[in-house]
């Protein structure tokens, strides 16, 4: 299982897809099947952010429900499955909800449906005769191939936020109708607050979805929860190739990010691993620190494989209030023993960072009391 594209679900198209191709490069796709009058391509917008697919959403008969609970946000993840029939199969007989029925791509492309999610999320499952992702309802056009030169290649997790004590419930429905399997858990405190996090991967491909409970009455994801009016996606974290690269373009964009205080960076080159000898990987490191401390990118790597860099940053909330955002990744990937080795895992230390580093825009709302 794979994921395939997001759906945006705001109030008007024109000013995010307007944002998204601005301020991220994004490559605007082809309007909606059928779509000859502006009323059409008003309700939405296919914009290629690199090569993720990002759909945004204003038919009242698709996101009327969901707005009048939630602010805008990512109201449906899709994931591609290797056979839709087996995949729905699974989800009935494990008390799931089809939430539109099978139904052929116009262009021959592959078959979709619609099942209900955790609370008011919706999974859209495309079975695809094509190596790539398309959207249901959006012609095939030049969009997608003009954005392959982008560094941003893939959605690597998407990140689910749960109210305090549905955390074993949410796990257990994402595995018994989905598939899903536990793998890293975590346990974040601070003096101020806490978290906890379970990460749920596919065993039959790359979707990884963790999944955070609040741990105090006062953690950043029960302000998520309030702000949002329910659980819902806090942030989707998007593969680069190059974060350096990738991140410098966004801020001279306008992306606004979160801050890393200079200590980070400090007590990062004390860390077991950092100073590696002989490793290319550090290196490569050393050679970068300056930029990657003034674009304020964090850093990890598992104790077992420091030459492996796991490389994230994150975005302010896209809203006024702090629900939904992005996360930029880069997995490096090292030549070991003729073998190439991927870094894996989501950066505990990082996880912990960024905890903090959401606790300091909280302090500044006045909202960690």
């Amino acid at each position: 299982m794979e994921f395939n594209h997001l759906s945006f679900y705001v109030e008007a198209v024109a000013p995010w897809r307007d944002w998204f191709v601005n301020a991220w490069g994004g490559v605007c796709s082809g309007p909606a099947a059928g779509a000859a009058s502006e009323q059409k391509t008003q309700q939405r917008a296919l914009v290629y952010v690199g090569q993720v697919p990002l759909l945004i959403v204003a038919d009242a008969a698709v996101v009327g429900a969901y707005l009048q609970q939630h602010p805008p946000g990512i109201g449906d993840v899709a994931l591609r499955v290797r056979a839709l029939e087996p995949a729905l199969d699974q989800v009935a007989a494990a008390g799931g909800t089809l939430v539109q029925p099978i139904q052929r791509d116009r262009w021959g492309r592959g078959r979709w449906a619609k099942i209900q999610g955790w609370g008011s999320l919706t999974h859209t499952l495309i079975e695809s005769w094509q190596p790539e992702s398309w959207v249901p309802g959006i012609a095939p056009d030049s969009g997608r191939y003009a954005a392959r030169g982008s560094l941003i290649t893939a959605i690597d997790h998407a990140v689910v936020n749960v109210p305090r004590g549905e955390l074993p419930q949410a796990i257990a429905w994402y595995a018994s109708q989905l598939g899903f399997q536990p793998r890293q858990r975590f346990s974040i405190d601070t003096p101020h607050s806490g978290l906890r996090s379970q990460v749920l991967a596919h065993p039959q491909g790359n979707a990884q979805l963790p999944i955070n409970e609040p741990a105090t009455d006062n953690s950043q994801v029960q302000e998520f929860l309030d702000y949002n009016r329910g659980g819902g996606i806090q942030h989707v974290a998007l593969h680069t190739a190059d974060i350096v690269h990738t991140v410098g373009q966004l801020r001279a964009g306008g992306v606004g990010f979160l801050a890393v205080p200079p200590s980070y960076y400090e007590a990062l080159r004390l860390r077991p691993g950092y100073q590696t000898q002989g490793n290319n990987a550090s290196e490569w490191l050393r050679q970068r620190e300056a930029a990657i401390a003034r674009l304020q990118i964090l850093v990890d790597w598992e104790p077992h494989l420091p030459q492996a860099r796991l490389l994230q940053t994150f975005t302010q909330p896209l809203l006024s209030i702090p629900t939904i955002f992005f996360e930029l990744i880069q997995r490096q990937v090292v030549q070991l023993k003729e073998e190439a080795v991927q870094a894996q895992g989501f950066g505990e230390r990082n996880f912990q960072a960024l905890f903090e580093a959401i606790e300091r825009e909280q302090m500044k709302r006045g909202s960690l009391v």
